[in-house]
């Protein structure tokens, strides 16, 4: 199921923005992309991690369903950070197409992508305690994660301009 999610999303970022003719119909195309992959990959993993944990308060430990739920964490986790990843370089390429509108709004949203990417790939792949706090601590602020959504709505609403 995941693979062949994964599929047709990397179906849709190399082979539809192709077809089109003009290069900012594929820049304006990846960057739409990269929109809706993020909200689908933030959206889905967070509502995931919700449930586990209302279950959790309500069913205990001892549930046939929080073990099922505890069991499709790193599944859960994976699909959020191929999700995340895909919709990241989707909107670096947006960015590149685009490097000649370059101002600060877009370089903010390319900054704050970078460092929640960045931190996310760390938490997940490093084993060091230490790094593993800080990068928790980053990742998981909510202050970046309104940032980036308020620079995305900047971003769109001032691209035209």
């Amino acid at each position: 199921m995941m693979y062949a999610l994964l599929y047709l999303i990397l179906y849709f970022i190399t082979l539809n923005p192709l077809a089109s003719e003009e290069a900012e119909d594929i820049a304006k195309a990846l960057g739409w992309m990269a929109i809706g992959i993020g909200v689908i990959a933030n959206v889905i993993f967070i509502l995931y991690n919700r449930v586990r944990k209302l279950s959790l308060t309500y069913l205990g430990s001892s549930s046939n369903a929080i073990r099922s739920l505890a069991v499709m964490y790193k599944p859960m986790l994976n699909m959020h950070i191929a999700l995340n990843t895909i919709g990241y370089i989707a909107g670096m390429v947006h960015g590149l197409l685009f490097i000649r509108y370059l101002e600060p709004i877009t370089l903010s949203l390319a900054i704050v992508m970078s460092v929640l990417m960045l931190s996310g790939l760390l938490l997940r792949y490093t084993s060091s305690r230490d790094v593993k706090i800080f990068n928790r601590l980053l990742h998981g602020q909510s202050i970046l994660t309104i940032m980036l959504v308020l620079l995305i709505m900047l971003h769109v609403f001032t691209a035209d301009d």
